[in-house]
């Protein structure tokens, strides 16, 4: 579902709170701009996140500074940068920076290798994926003349997500059981696995999940991978069977309570439950 922030009943900043691996490479197009899309609380406005469950407070509020809203990518994907024709005379560039630059700003005597693109940004301009490596990356405003606008929010805080849901490059996704996705603060997609499979990448049957144990048995799977239902029971100590069902010993009056008693073996006996009734 979508998650959204207001301030003064204006949108700020809206995105899913959970996103599917999508296999084709995306393009994303951020406008560099100051008239929208500008998040100061890093948190409740940009992520729209409860800080008092966050664990670096110090860190919470040095991130609250205005910024445009953050966003998230896949490795692969890529990233165009639209800048507003009023800034051109600026002589706008854009910055790899460091948290610590993202949060003051860039200043004077910025390393010419740290320049985003050749020339002044104008128009629209491609981030060049060496830029976008899996991980969290800072951009900002550079320029030579005039206010500096990074401290309005002319800066972006940009999440590059790989995916760990394949146990090869060529293997199905989740195995064809389950789906590649992330949530908000995961750093990551990981797989989450449909019903009855289990493993990093639900490449596991559990056949225990339909709990087939009678009389109180534990269910243990025997791990056979995406094929086969075996299974491995623990008894108890008067049960024994494929799936625990027969009881040592022979039919007594009243032994069944709601059902009938029949004898499998001079050793052991089995209830069929009546109606309505099971166990």
């Amino acid at each position: 579902y979508l998650q959204s922030s207001f301030v003064n009943g204006q949108k700020i900043c809206e995105r899913p709170m959970s996103v599917e691996w999508h296999t084709q490479p995306e393009q994303h197009i951020v406008k560099w701009t100051l008239m929208n899309n500008i998040c100061s609380n890093f948190y409740t406005e940009c992520w729209n996140i409860n800080t008092n469950n966050e664990r670096n407070m110090l860190e919470q509020k040095a991130l609250n500074v205005p910024q445009i809203c953050p966003l998230q990518l896949q490795l692969g994907d890529s990233l165009f940068i639209s800048s507003e024709e009023t800034f051109e005379l600026h002589r706008i560039n854009l910055g790899y920076v460091s948290l610590e630059e993202f949060i003051r700003c860039p200043t004077k005597g910025f390393l010419q290798e740290q320049l985003i693109f050749g020339s002044r940004l104008r128009g629209t301009h491609q981030v060049d994926l060496q830029w976008l490596k899996a991980g969290t990356h800072y951009f900002a405003e550079i320029q030579t003349k005039g206010p500096l606008l990074c401290n309005l929010g002319l800066r972006l805080n940009v999440t590059v997500k790989q995916q760990f849901c394949q146990q090869s490059s060529n293997a199905p996704f989740c195995s064809r059981h389950g789906r590649c996705l992330s949530n908000i603060w995961e750093e990551a997609y990981n797989c989450r696995c449909s019903q009855q499979y289990l493993g990093r990448f639900c490449q596991e049957f559990d056949a225990c999940s339909s709990k087939p144990c009678r009389n109180n048995a534990a269910c243990i799977d025997t791990r056979e991978g995406l094929i086969g239902d075996s299974l491995s029971y623990y008894c108890t100590i008067i049960s024994i069977g494929k799936n625990c069902s027969e009881i040592i010993g022979q039919c007594q009056p009243h032994v069944c309570l709601n059902g009938n008693c029949s004898n499998v073996t001079p050793n052991t006996f089995l209830c069929k439950c009546n109606k309505d009734f099971t166990g």
